[in-house]
């Protein structure tokens, strides 16, 4: 089926789910969860399948494995609510993990919409370390690349190192990207009313087409970082 937007009943039931967030809410209600919420998402995940391996026909499209799951892992939460009140998509090559991976995503919350490329979590250090390696090799592909997500009005994100030494050589405009822990490039629009409409399908097809560049550039840099082919990003082992 055609994905045509999200419901206010999609956006209702995300705020039943926070305000009832117990086993027997869910349910009694899982066929509105599944028509309110879980079938838009998959509706839109195969509506971005086509984009997503012409990006890279590696990529994980079903839409089970591309859906971020309703429970909540509370192991090492204080907060044992059981589910979650909102869901993500992310779509990363089959196989690899959620933590980082290079992965597009998009995720609607209550408070906000939001979407991008980018990857975080433990591990990630080697992957960085091969970027900073590249930055250093090829500094004007990555200024040009900045530029370009910039003009998409997508955003740098993500923790950064307090004492990390910045080589002298270094070109000036990459000092914030050679400093991250992590690399999210998000976009977060102040009007999310295209939730609503198969518009927002469109966007994402338009966006993370525009970022496929940089993520092609972060998925070889994540096979060369598995590959140990890099040490520090700097020099071959």
């Amino acid at each position: 089926m055609q994905f045509n937007g999200f419901t206010d009943e999609s956006i209702a039931f995300m705020l039943d789910i926070r305000f009832n967030n117990n086993k027997d809410f869910m349910q009694r209600h899982r066929a509105e969860y599944i028509k309110k919420l879980r079938d838009p998402y998959y509706r839109l995940i195969e509506g971005l399948t086509d984009t997503m391996l012409a990006i890279d026909p590696k990529m994980e499209v079903r839409p089970v494995r591309v859906l971020s799951r309703i429970f909540r892992d509370t192991r090492f939460s204080k907060d044992k609510s059981p589910y979650r009140d909102h869901h993500w998509i992310a779509f990363r090559r089959q196989g690899l993990p959620r933590i980082a991976a290079p992965m597009f995503w998009a995720e609607i919350r209550i408070e906000r919409v939001s979407w991008g490329l980018g990857f975080w979590g433990e591990n990630k250090d080697a992957l960085m370390n091969v970027l900073r390696g590249q930055m250093l090799e090829n500094p004007k592909q990555f200024i040009k690349l900045l530029g370009d997500v910039k003009e998409q009005s997508f955003v740098l994100e993500g923790n950064t190192y307090k004492r990390l030494a910045v080589p002298p050589k270094l070109a000036a405009e990459l000092t914030e990207l050679y400093l991250k822990k992590e690399l999210l490039f998000i976009k977060t629009p102040e009007d999310a009313s295209l939730i609503f409409s198969n518009a927002f399908e469109k966007k994402l097809q338009e966006d993370f087409t525009a970022l496929a560049p940089i993520y092609h550039i972060m998925a070889n840099s994540y096979d060369l970082a598995q590959m140990g082919e890099f040490h520090h990003g700097l020099s071959k082992t």
